[in-house]
């Protein structure tokens, strides 16, 4: 499937530092900027990388746009119940100013994902604005096109901890700290401190 995905979209997909040649295919690729490979990111023409961003290791940036092919491998029986259109996406990225994020960053968008400048993301931090669709009960979920998206927007000076994830319409209000492991999925205030409730004891082992 790698292969058909590049027939009608731009992918990166390097263990080597970017080149100047592949800077250029970014909607804007900042001065001072730097993603550390290996690196994974898909459509770069709709990522837009402020000024002195860093990004750690093992990024894997999805703007999706065309996703048309995956309606070939649907079974001709299913096959005309899905539009080729809906596999269709204008998406965008921004990831602003000196904002410095962690390694396995994970982001799958079909609408708009934004970070505004200074913000702080984690390791293994997951954010997507659309999920699979699971509408036709014969056909695999893979098949089957994204939904499309709803915004995400992380305001300026905010935080993500590690392993957060971050679903479609949330938004992070300015200067705001997502804790570790957090499902968000919401509108939040500025300065909100969002978390999970703490572990705590299921039952204890009987033994010497």
């Amino acid at each position: 499937m790698s292969s058909l995905i590049e027939e009608s979209n731009v992918l990166i997909n390097t263990t080597a530092e970017l080149t100047s040649e592949e800077k250029k295919l970014f909607a804007y690729f900042g001065e001072g900027s730097r993603i550390k490979p290996p690196i994974r990111i898909l459509n770069p023409h709709r990522v837009h990388i402020g000024d002195r961003v860093t990004i750690q290791e093992y990024c894997s940036i999805n703007a999706f746009q065309d996703l048309s092919f995956l309606r070939q491998y649907i079974a001709a029986e299913y096959k005309d119940e899905f539009n080729e259109s809906d596999y269709f996406y204008n998406s965008k990225i921004i990831l602003g100013n000196e904002s410095q994020i962690g390694r396995f960053f994970f982001v799958s968008c079909t609408n708009l994902l934004e970070l505004e400048e200074n913000v702080l993301v984690s390791e293994r931090v997951f954010m997507g604005d659309n999920n699979h669709s699971f509408t036709h009960p014969q056909v695999p979920i893979m098949q089957q096109p994204n939904q499309i998206g709803e915004p995400i927007i992380i305001k300026k000076g905010s935080w993500i901890g590690v392993g957060a994830c971050i679903l479609k319409g949330t938004q992070i209000g300015s200067f705001s700290v997502v804790g570790a492991n957090s499902v968000c999925k919401d509108v939040f205030p500025d300065r909100s401190v969002i978390g999970t409730e703490p572990a705590k004891l299921l039952f204890q082992m009987h033994g010497k």
